[in-house]
């Protein structure tokens, strides 16, 4: 594996490097809100106290169930915030609140905010650091890196979509001849399917067991992954709390940019769509808050069910939407 795959960089055993106790630079508050973390957590604080000359690690804790805490305590200066109280009572959940208090609470003069699940790759701080002449407030590019297990529903399948199969030699006697040719890849499963059953024997699938297919780039030789398209499952429920939040938080704060209209308007649709939405109270809502997004709002009754014609639309959209942004 090659040292500078973020993989490698993952897993890899790392020395613990506090970048405050071997700098003269300034050191900086960082502030983090989390609930539960992932696996990779403690690995990536090992990254934050390497980059950053970490003042304070201020931690606001909005009452998560798995072991975060705990790997906390491994770490030098954590100020953990107890924020579960007001997570529970806020009408639609506290990350708001908890990153204002934790912006609050910060003694530096600049201060770093970062998810739980971000980690920083070498020279991180010293690039971003230059900049501080020429923003206030500044933010820089991203990789996505996919470790999300998922079961691929092939159980019922024709096609084979193996990785991992067992046979008896004798079956391919009459097969091994015939393959002749470089015809076999990515298609291999249907073809030796085909030719064992056209051979008169047995082809079955195993259901009692699984193996993990690893989806990642191979190397040079191998085509690379462009990306990837990710499904969250959702409930009913956390779907209308993310949406209402979403388009609340926007129309409260924000002014109606081109940009920001279809950040509002895309999930009114969907909540339309769930009936989910309360139209006299929202708009008494938007009225009270800021009406000026009122003439910008998709308010029409629940949409249909999108026809072919608008699913590309929509499509062409998602696409062309990031280069319009850019001129906006």
């Amino acid at each position: 594996m090659k040292e500078d795959s973020i993989f490698y960089r993952y897993y890899k055993e790392e020395k613990f490097i506090d970048r405050k106790n071997s700098s003269t630079e300034e050191p900086i508050d960082v502030i983090i809100p989390i609930i539960n973390t992932n696996e990779l957590f403690e690995t990536n604080l090992y990254s934050w106290y390497k980059q950053i000359p970490i003042n304070r690690l201020i931690i606001g804790d909005g009452g998560g169930t798995d072991n975060s805490l705990e790997i906390l305590k491994k770490f030098p200066r954590v100020v953990i915030i107890d924020q579960s109280k007001k997570y529970s009572e806020h009408l639609y959940g506290s990350q708001g609140i908890s990153i204002a208090e934790l912006i609050s609470l910060v003694k530096t003069e600049w201060f770093i905010y970062l998810h739980s699940d971000v980690y920083l790759p070498d020279k991180w701080y010293d690039i971003m650091k230059k900049y501080q002449d020429k923003y206030d407030w500044y933010e820089c590019s991203r990789d996505i890196t996919l470790l999300v297990r998922y079961k691929h529903e092939i159980d019922n399948h024709v096609r084979a979509y193996s990785g991992s199969q067992m046979g008896r030699k004798e079956a391919f006697k009459n097969i091994i001849p015939i393959i002749k040719d470089g015809y076999l890849q990515n298609n291999e499963d249907i073809v030796f399917k085909e030719l064992i059953l056209k051979e008169g024997y047995k082809y079955g699938r195993v259901l009692k067991t699984k193996h993990y297919h690893q989806v990642m780039n191979k190397g040079e030789k191998e085509p690379k992954y462009k990306r990837v398209e990710i499904e969250r499952y959702q409930t009913k429920e956390s779907m209308e709390k993310i949406y209402k939040i979403q388009v609340r938080g926007i129309i409260k704060y924000c002014e109606p940019k081109p940009y920001l209209i279809p950040q509002v308007n895309d999930p009114l649709n969907i909540l339309k769509r769930y009936d989910a939405l309360n139209r006299d109270e929202f708009i008494k809502w938007v009225k009270k808050t800021n009406k000026i997004w009122l003439e910008y709002l998709d308010l029409k009754e629940k949409e249909p069910t999108p026809t072919f014609i608008q699913k590309i639309y929509y499509k062409l959209r998602a696409k062309l939407n990031p280069l319009i942004n850019k001129f906006l």
